[in-house]
């Protein structure tokens, strides 16, 4: 049976002017684990529409920065705090133009990406992976020890793995399914604090 897309969310977004279903995603993430703090300066990867970003800077405030990058230009956002970069996180200049428009270190690395969905479980979880390790090298390269990240994963044999790995480089990781997340999805969110500064993903 196919998922219903005009949900509650879809309808509380709609009826609130909200730009997506997905900012209740990350306000509760923050509401439970206490992240987002007035002056932080945050990156967020994969971030059209441009609804987490909304709910950031009235965190952050006008004393904090969000950067937000994606592919597609993301307009209407609240300057300061909001900046926006249309850029591809797998093209080699990226991280050069993170740099040049907002200086690292950030207090926290936020991502929503996904990859194209093929229909096929296994062939979109690896691709989500492969996704992921490119995002998290380029956010880990300029976060703060003692940062936080916050990234989309999917559920399936290769999200132990990489949950492995980022133990690596936080003191605590945890895995949370948001309420605004779609029961059929097998999506799920990977919030990882106390960044001890190893950039290795090896």
């Amino acid at each position: 049976m196919a998922f219903n897309r005009k949900d509650s969310y879809y309808k509380q977004a709609k009826r609130e002017g909200k730009r997506s279903r997905a900012i209740y995603k990350i306000e509760e993430i923050d509401q439970r684990f206490r992240i987002l703090k007035r002056g932080q300066k945050i990156l967020e990867l994969g971030a059209a529409p441009g609804g987490w970003m909304e709910y950031i800077a009235q965190r952050v405030g006008t004393s904090g920065t969000v950067l937000g990058l994606d592919l597609l230009t993301i307009s209407k956002l609240q300057s300061p705090p909001c900046r926006t970069l249309v850029a591809d996180i797998l093209a080699p200049d990226t991280g050069t133009r993170i740099d040049n428009l907002v200086s690292p270190p950030f207090d926290g690395v936020v991502s929503d990406l996904a990859p194209n969905l093929t229909g096929i479980k296994a062939t979109d979880q690896a691709n989500s992976i492969a996704m992921l390790e490119t995002a998290t090298r380029l956010g880990l390269e300029r976060l703060r020890n003692g940062g936080f990240l916050i990234c989309k994963v999917f559920q399936g044999s290769e999200l132990k793995q990489f949950q492995l790995q980022m133990k690596n480089h936080f003191q605590k990781i945890t895995l949370a399914k948001p309420k605004a997340s779609r029961k059929t999805s097998s999506e799920i969110y990977l919030v990882a604090t106390a960044y001890t500064g190893n950039t290795s993903l090896q």
